[in-house]
């Protein structure tokens, strides 16, 4: 019995060594201490742990993203979240990506859509000589004993290098077109993107950034400009301090924002500097902000961000008081 058992603990432990599985993730604690010109005081803290989990056998992959989140604000979701979970693997010349992921904020038209977590996605793409052409569906989820199922728009992209520049096109069935370009020229990089949308109700909207290096600093100027307000829906921009998304903020009356950053590295630390403002439709001010951000990666591994907020409140309307709220938030976060 003892010999079964030994040979049974024998062959688990070498099926674990040939597995090929990765555990990844990074966790944080975030502290904020809030107060606007109404005297409105408030302070509170966030922790989050992610886990990546990966598996691999040969050319197929299986992952697995988990977001353990505990938030001391009220408003701020709460409990474990499944961010990712799908199958990428490859059929002849075509590489298949199915289930459920989030598209960045670095993707075609990510500062424009909200690259939320689309419901059992299925993308595939492949290299037609230079250019990377794919196609996507989001099939959502069953609706129940009828069978029927939750169909997002479809849509086909290409992407192509052209002079050294990464031309980009996306086309959503009856929805929009997107349109973008992206490179380097003479020390200047720059990405533009448009979404032209096919319902006149929406509003077409360009998005660009452009940026260059000045000795020890780096410089880049961004802005987004909407024919209408709610026309954005990136609620949680990797470039703006201040995002312009309705469903994020209640910013009903914003149809742009523009930032010039600056950001340089002083004895370790990066110190970071973004000045802008929202842009308020017909009838309403412009809402400045200012974000002072300095990051720095500690002895023991991990890493300390603090970040100073100051800005004015959107959706006022001109002749009206406008408020002016302050944040300091310390980040200190971890990778594993």
């Amino acid at each position: 019995m003892k010999k079964l058992i030994a040979a049974a603990v024998a062959t688990s432990v070498s099926a674990i060594a040939l597995a090929d599985i990765s555990i990844t993730g990074n966790a944080n604690y975030e502290y904020f201490a809030k107060e606007d010109t109404s005297n409105l005081k408030s302070n509170y803290g966030d922790t989050e742990v992610n886990l990546f989990v990966k598996g691999q056998s040969g050319d197929t992959s299986v992952v697995a993203n988990l977001e353990i989140d505990e938030s001391g604000d009220a408003a701020a979701d709460t409990g474990i979240d499944i961010e990712d979970l799908y199958i990428k693997t490859k059929v002849g010349d075509f590489t298949v990506q199915a289930g459920d992921y989030a598209s960045g904020t670095t993707a075609l038209g990510g500062e424009i859509d909200n690259g939320s977590r689309a419901i059992n996605k299925v993308a595939i793409s492949t290299n037609v000589g230079p250019a990377t052409v794919g196609y996507a569906v989001a099939n959502g989820t069953n609706s129940g004993e009828t069978g029927v199922y939750n169909t997002d728009g479809a849509s086909v992209s290409v992407s192509m290098p052209i002079a050294g520049m990464t031309v980009q096109v996306k086309e959503d069935t009856d929805s929009y077109t997107l349109m973008g370009v992206k490179g380097e020229l003479e020390g200047v990089n720059f990405r533009i993107e448009q979404k032209d949308n096919d319902s006149s109700s929406t509003g077409d909207v360009l998005f660009y950034e452009v940026g260059t290096k000045v000795g020890a600093l780096n410089v880049s100027y961004a802005a987004i400009d909407a024919d209408k307000a709610g026309s954005v829906k990136e609620d949680d921009s990797s470039i703006f301090a201040r995002e312009m998304a309705a469903s994020n903020t209640g910013l009903t009356e914003v149809d742009g924002v523009t930032q010039l950053t600056m950001s340089t590295v002083m004895d370790g630390t990066t110190i970071t500097a973004k000045i802008g403002e929202l842009t308020g439709t017909a009838g309403y001010q412009d809402a400045g902000f200012t974000q002072i951000g300095a990051k720095r990666k500690l002895a023991s591994g991990a890493t300390i961000n603090v970040t100073y907020d100051d800005y004015e409140s959107p959706n006022i309307a001109i002749g009206s008081t406008m408020t002016d709220t302050q944040i300091l938030e310390v980040d200190l976060s971890i990778a594993f």
